[in-house]
């Protein structure tokens, strides 16, 4: 099983176990509090019943009508039952077809009890009349409590059925999305590593050829200096490549500097650039809040890159606000390079002999999208390159 699904599934699950455990305890805690109100109201109908059968004799027809008509009104009942106290003995003997010892100790101790007799709910009380003190048990068959779990229930089913449905999808889109974001990291880590093993590489290799072929035999003053001047320009060649690389992972770590950030005028940034076989176009200058450094590196190496790759064409750059556009002359880039030229190390696939390492687009494009900036390039073969960089 690809990790993205597996991901996908431990999330899911984890999610809707606890769905699952929030719900039982909302059913239960709610089947507990619909018991309650039920026994809250059949204790009501036992004090009602009491209160017509024993205070009939103690009050005037219009209260007693009214307690009547509270008994009428109340929850049905399906047994009435008023036991003599006079008799402890006897009176045990009733009680315990619906209570247990404790449940009749209690009752005996003056404190209601409610208790489940089969598929019926009762209560039982004890009641003070000038004939005698009584038991008063009430019993009741609930179907309000089946009906309201029955309907919890089915909620409850259908609302882990949906949630499950609902956060699997949310879960699974989320994984593939952080795990193809990853591998893509990981694949773009692991070209840049290989591409940079392998430019290091090279100028190594001609360095270590170099010596080799002069220890070999003796030769003259001349030829060993010859041997150094090619050694020289390997290392420089290392000493750039690296200086790149340190940029390039400096820009990649997303760390920008509060104290460098400064509001600097477009046409002065590239004002060193005007030089050689560049023309700059001021337009409509606008100002930007960013680190100068940085810019100036990323424009550097924009600029440069259309200078190599102009075939002796005039490089132009157009400030025109919100944009700066950097357009050569040259090559051009073939489309099917266009989406890789942004990758360290990469070179289209027409460049030739032209000398690069591969760095300097890719460098640009961080630090400009660290920058807060956007670039876009649209080039054609054989007609040249244009690059577009927007500034928010």
């Amino acid at each position: 099983m690809k990790i993205g699904n597996k991901i996908s599934l431990l999330y899911s699950g984890i999610t809707i176990g606890l769905v699952v455990i929030t719900a039982l305890i909302f059913f239960f805690g709610a089947s507990n509090y619909t018991r309650d109100i039920y026994f809250s109201y059949l204790e009501a109908k036992a004090h009602a019943v009491a209160e017509e059968k024993f205070s009939e004799d103690e009050l005037d027809p219009v209260k007693y009508r009214n307690v009547v008509i509270r008994r009428q009104n109340s929850i049905p009942t399906s047994k009435e039952l008023f036991i003599n106290l006079a008799d402890s003995a006897a009176a045990r003997r009733q009680l315990m077809r619906y209570l247990d010892e404790d449940e009749i100790e209690r009752l005996f101790d003056n404190k209601p009890v409610n208790f489940e007799e089969g598929e019926e709910v009762g209560t039982a009380f004890v009641y003070y009349d000038n004939t005698g003190t009584f038991a008063v048990v009430v019993l009741s068959r609930n179907p309000f409590i089946e009906d309201i779990n029955r309907m919890l229930l089915w909620g409850m089913l259908l609302l882990v059925m949906l949630s499950a449905g609902v956060l699997y999808l949310i879960s699974r889109l989320y994984a593939l999305r952080v795990f193809n974001r990853i591998d893509q990291d990981y694949q773009a880590e692991k070209m840049f590593v290989n591409n940079a093993s392998h430019e290091i590489n090279n100028p190594l290799t001609a360095i270590q050829g170099e010596c080799e072929v002069a220890l070999m035999v003796d030769q003259k003053p001349e030829a060993y200096r010859d041997v150094l001047q090619r050694i020289a320009k390997e290392t420089n060649r290392i000493i750039n490549i690296m200086g790149e690389l340190l940029q390039l992972a400096h820009a990649r770590d997303g760390y920008i500097n509060k104290e460098k950030m400064q509001t600097v005028r477009l046409s002065s940034v590239v004002e060193a650039e005007s030089k050689g076989n560049v023309l700059v176009n001021v337009l409509n200058d606008f100002s930007v809040n960013t680190d100068a450094d940085m810019l100036r590196i990323a424009i550097h190496n924009l600029v440069s890159n259309a200078l190599k790759y102009s075939s002796g064409n005039p490089v132009s750059i157009t400030v025109n606000r919100p944009c700066l556009t950097i357009e050569d002359r040259g090559i051009g880039i073939p489309p099917a390079d266009l989406k890789h030229i942004f990758q360290p190390f990469y070179r289209a696939s027409n460049v030739g002999a032209v000398s690069g390492n591969g760095v300097g687009l890719a460098l640009a494009k961080t630090i400009l999208e660290r920058l807060g900036a956007k670039i876009q390039v649209v080039s054609h073969v054989d007609t040249g390159t244009i690059f577009r960089v927007t500034f928010s």
